[in-house]
């Protein structure tokens, strides 16, 4: 099996973001520092260039990118340089005080060679960001860009959040006790279709609708998310991230169509277990070789997967294992949100 060439990509200036969502797959936040270089961030796009076939575009994020705006807007431009199609840049929009600020900062982008933006409106965000600068944002977009090219994602939260009110983030334990434990669960996993994997499994997990033992996950294998799914993420560390696989790379981009040409699973161990037996194998892995032991269950295979290589990467040496500041951050900064909370809300 051959690592498929990408059609699509999200390229991670950074892991830094003012969130620190529970949600994210990257666990991203306000610990992390550093930005990706801009003399790696050409080089990347020339490799993408060289690499794809039948692009259908690739979209410019964090963490938070417009923390480091002039770096975003050079981004833009070399893409526009380059003739390489952006899909949009994303942004979770707690920078946008107000829709003067979103005006200029939407206007450079467009002038740059930007037609579409990214808003992302959740619980989630809502922890840290007051829904009108959300709004702010969207008006913005939508006068720069048209509403036909601001993608809101996902607007059918912004109802939900404006009952809570527009002036003040709101914490999740105020859902809960608005919606009860249940249905708060099935609001945030199944509402907005969570990846159980990054910080979705270990901080929500616990409000997932279903979840599973271990062994519920025997027979599948990873092997579509790694090598055949066309779309990868690249991070400021030079990692080749497939999918959305956050802590897990197949090795460093700095030439990428040699990279994908040569690519071999079999000499990564880990990506090995993972592409010919999935996350359950790993398990297996990690009891038999490093006495890892749970009686947890888990909210879906990428779940499981993220515990087992959390416990792995303070065991031994893994290459696959990057970046590891992906493991200390797992814990969102957030105050911890606990099964017992959750009741007592």
């Amino acid at each position: 099996m051959k690592l498929h060439p990408i059609d699509s990509c999200g390229i991670m200036l950074s892991y830094r973001c003012q969130c620190g969502c529970r949600h994210c797959v990257y666990a991203c936040g306000p610990r992390w520092q550093g930005w990706m270089e801009r003399e790696q961030l050409e080089k990347l796009l020339l490799g993408i260039k060289k690499t794809w076939v039948y692009p259908r575009g690739l979209h410019l994020a964090g963490g938070e990118a417009f923390l480091n705006f002039d770096l975003l807007l050079f981004g833009v431009e070399k893409c526009r340089e380059l003739a390489l199609p952006i899909e949009y840049v994303e942004t979770n929009a707690g920078w946008c005080r107000d829709v003067e600020t979103g005006l200029e900062k939407f206007r450079l982008l467009k002038e740059a060679g930007l037609y579409s933006i990214l808003i992302s409106v959740s619980p989630f965000h809502a922890e840290t960001i007051p829904l009108k600068r959300s709004l702010a944002a969207i008006k913005a977009a939508r006068e720069i860009f048209g509403p036909g090219s601001t993608i809101v994602y996902m607007s059918q939260f912004i109802p939900l959040i404006a009952q809570f009110g527009e002036e003040r983030p709101v914490p999740l334990k105020g859902w809960i006790k608005k919606f009860g434990l249940k249905q708060a669960g099935k609001i945030f996993w199944e509402g907005y279709a969570l990846i159980s994997g990054g910080r979705a499994g270990p901080e929500l997990g616990f409000l997932a609708p279903r979840r599973f033992k271990a062994q519920a996950f025997s027979g599948e294998n990873c092997a579509r998310e790694i090598l055949s799914s066309r779309h990868a993420h690249f991070d400021l560390y030079g990692n080749y991230i497939p999918l959305f696989c956050g802590g897990l790379s197949l090795g460093r981009f700095d030439d990428l169509p040699s990279f994908v040409q040569n690519f071999d699973y079999r000499k990564l161990p880990l990506i090995k277990i993972l592409v010919e037996k999935g996350p359950y194998g790993l398990y297996e892995f990690a009891c038999k070789n490093y006495g890892f032991q749970t009686d947890e269950r888990f909210a879906g295979k990428c779940h499981l997967c993220v515990e087992v290589r959390r416990y792995l990467i303070e065991k031994d040496y893994f290459e696959e294992l990057s970046p590891k500041e992906f493991y200390q951050n797992l814990r969102s900064h957030l105050p911890p949100l606990t099964p017992l909370e959750g009741h007592a809300s």
